[in-house]
């Protein structure tokens, strides 16, 4: 008979009663044990500990406290103020350190703040021994939940100390140093690296201050052309022991651009704002430099270089002035500058040649407008000596000679007159033909009362003759006019405009010598101004000018005398403080660019950024030897920039006309130091500068006068350039 089976599952048989009595008493059980199973998981243990007891080590010197330990308990432990006792350590040097216990980020976290005494503590938790420091929570010591009362437990017991993992040292800034305050970036400046953490620098090899070549290798500058010094002399590092800062000073011939902010698009454009970035990351930090901790240094993205320069100010100009081009600037006696002739720009298309002149001071004190006898644009200002025969002088006499006045180009001269009456110009009553020329070069010859005039424009044709103005100072006391002569000397086998040209008064016959501009050869002296007849040139001429009998002796030319290339609105500067040789120039700027675009012409590529020496010698048998030393290069390729004097020896480049037309915003700085270009700190490219066209510039005190346009608002701007060395 099969057994008969119930409901629930349990097979019961009808045979055996005891069955019944089994199956309740294991249900029973089963019952009892689940409830005590619930009954003690429910029930909250009084068994707290602490997970977790982590050292963090202020890196920050200037720090309130020395650093932090965060204690990690298994459950929430709040705390209803901060306190300053409840925490013991076994490290013995902590009799009198004191903290701060305060909540931390998490419910389950405390933080306690090393306020003071912990210096023997640091930086790794350990004791003398070596062995690492425990501490332990005594609740009854601190101003915990009342929740918490209930616990059993009250103190944690002893639990050890661990060190966070050490982070490297991040580069968070570079800040280049001007020291010898030359507003460039040159040799012996420094480069100060700004840390998150405190870095040694060589300290464990050299002394402080001492400077070594260190792992230049560690930096990276991502801009094309940039550099910290040369192969040969390269930047150092000096050396310092756990600093926010390591320094470097700049080796030989540096290049940094310390304007703008750094533009990852333009790395590849040399000139470009400068940025710096570490040979490490923050995943394989570089272990060349090393932070207070023992970590190695790495950089997480490029870091902008920054600097403290803007040695641009503006200064006053008289009121009404207009935007003039093509003006005359000339430097006076007392840093004042005389403003002569030019043509009006403004907003709309009409304009005329100005028939004035005024005096600008840069301390306000202005003078003008002054008549002059005719208009004038494209006129040269030569400044001679007056009555007392010395130069930079109160007495100086200022000619004008030719320019274009609105309808013709002019051959006469008029000169402003400084004496007891009011400042007045005065003609010159030439004796002799002057032919007419415009955007031509003038010389002085201050020993003799003389004036060279090279090169220029008719109102078609380009003026190849070479004449010289010799005024007679002497006779020209109570006149109305100033005597003069003129004659003509010789011719150039090119005639040009745009062009350079520079005179040395090194013997009794002045040394005169022509390069670039645009012009030809076909028809000289006088040469068709069309793109048919005329080129860019570079085309070089020499020439000793025979005082004793008024000619020109042409001198021959080494064959590679043409080594700058074609090149027209150039600038040529002599008088350098080289050190090198008495017949030394610079040459700088110009373009390649036609003026007048010829579609069949070849496209020219090359650049005339780059900026020459250039040392005449004259072997006195009729031949000029020319050696050109390349002097650096310029931001971008400039046409008919301002350039100046600068004290010490430098001279200025600034502004001008980019091979487009534009306006030009760069400057650049000549240092017969190191025989080379240098970018100047800041450009003119910011506020309140952007829009400025440079015109001139000329030397005065301390610095440079640039007389410019703003060519949004076609207002007249006066700069003032300070050159602090």
């Amino acid at each position: 008979m099969r057994p008969r089976t119930s409901t629930s599952g349990f097979i019961l048989n009808s045979r055996d009663p005891s069955s019944f009595v089994s199956l309740l008493d294991k249900f029973v059980m089963t019952i009892m044990v689940t409830i005590l199973i619930c009954s003690l998981g429910c029930r909250p243990s009084d068994t707290w500990q602490i997970i977790d007891s982590r050292l963090e080590v202020s890196e920050n010197p200037d720090s309130e406290n020395q650093g932090t330990l965060t204690i990690t308990f298994d459950r929430p432990m709040k705390l209803l103020e901060s306190s300053s006792t409840g925490i013991t350590f076994t490290h013995p040097g902590l009799d009198s350190a004191t903290y701060r216990v305060e909540s931390g980020d998490r419910p389950h976290e405390w933080k306690v703040i090393l306020l003071s005494g912990f210096d023997s503590f640091l930086p790794r938790g350990e004791k003398p021994d070596g062995s690492r420091t425990r501490l332990e929570v005594d609740l009854d010591r601190l101003p915990i939940s009342p929740d918490l009362n209930d616990q059993g437990k009250r103190k944690s017991g002893l639990t050890a100390i661990t060190p966070s993992p050490v982070k490297p040292a991040l580069l968070v800034g570079a800040r280049w140093i001007d020291s010898d305050g030359s507003s460039t970036v040159n040799q012996e400046d420094l480069l100060v690296l700004e840390w998150d953490r405190q870095v040694e620098t060589g300290i464990d090899r050299h002394p402080p201050g001492e400077a070594f070549n260190g792992p230049n290798d560690l930096l990276r500058l991502p801009v094309t052309g940039d550099r910290l010094g040369s192969p040969e002399m390269p930047s150092r590092w000096i050396a310092s022991g756990p600093s926010l800062e390591s320094s470097l000073i700049l080796g030989s011939s540096p290049v940094l651009t310390i304007d703008g902010e750094v533009d990852p698009s333009r790395y590849k454009y040399e000139g470009s704002s400068s940025g710096i970035i570490l040979d490490a990351t923050t995943i394989l930090p570089s272990e060349k430099l090393k932070s207070s901790r023992g970590a190695g240094v790495a950089s997480p993205w490029v870091i902008d270089i920054e600097g403290e320069c803007d040695p641009w100010n503006p200064t006053p100009l008289p009121p009404g002035l207009p935007a003039l081009e093509g003006a005359s600037l000339t430097p006076l006696s007392g840093g004042k500058f005389l403003l002569a002739g030019g043509r009006t720009l403004g907003p709309t298309r009409s304009s005329r040649i100005m028939a004035e002149a005024w005096i600008i001071d840069s301390r306000g004190q202005h003078s003008g407008p002054i008549a002059m006898n005719h208009p004038r644009k494209g006129h040269t200002a030569s400044v001679l000596p007056g009555p007392d025969t010395l130069s930079g002088t109160e007495d100086d006499i200022i000619v004008l000679i030719g320019g274009w006045d609105g309808t013709s180009v002019r051959n006469d001269a008029e000169a402003l007159v400084t004496d007891s009456t009011s400042p007045r110009f005065l003609p010159l009553q030439i004796n002799g033909n002057l032919t007419p020329r415009f955007e031509h070069n003038a010389h002085v010859i201050a020993s003799a009362d003389e004036i060279v005039l090279v090169g220029g424009r008719l109102e078609g044709e380009l003026n190849g003759v070479i004449e010289v103005v010799a005024l007679d100072t002497r006779s020209m006391a109570e006149s109305d006019s100033v005597p003069a002569r003129a004659f003509q000397v010789g011719e150039l086998a090119y005639p040009r405009h745009q062009h350079s040209s520079i005179l040395f008064e090194d013997s009794e016959d002045p040394l005169l010598f022509v390069y670039g501009g645009y012009g030809g050869s076909l028809g000289a002296p006088y040469v068709k101004f069309t793109a048919e007849y005329c080129r860019v040139l570079s085309s070089p001429e020499g020439f000793r000018l025979r005082r004793s009998t008024r000619s020109l002796r042409r001198l021959k030319l080494n064959p590679d005398s043409t080594l700058p290339g074609p090149r027209r609105g150039l600038k040529m500067i002599s008088g350098l403080d080289s050190g090198l040789a008495d017949n030394m120039a610079l040459l700088v700027a110009g373009t390649r660019k036609e003026p007048t675009p010829d579609p069949f012409s070849p496209h020219q590529t090359a650049s005339c950024r780059t900026a020459f020496l250039l040392n005449l010698k004259d072997n006195g048998r009729g031949y000029l030897f020319l050696e050109w030393i390349p002097a650096g290069r310029l931001v971008q390729e400039t046409l008919q920039p301002g350039i100046a004097r600068l004290p010490g020896g430098r001279i200025l480049v600034v502004g001008g006309r980019d091979h487009g037309g534009l306006p030009s915003t760069e400057a650049s700085i000549f240092d017969p130091v190191t025989g080379e270009l240098e970018k100047v700190c800041r450009s003119l490219g910011h506020a309140p500068w952007q829009s400025t066209l440079v015109q001139q510039a000329s030397s005065t005190w301390g610095g440079a006068f640039i007389l410019g346009i703003d060519t949004q608002s076609m207002q007249s701007r006066g700069i003032l350039f300070e050159a602090s060395r």
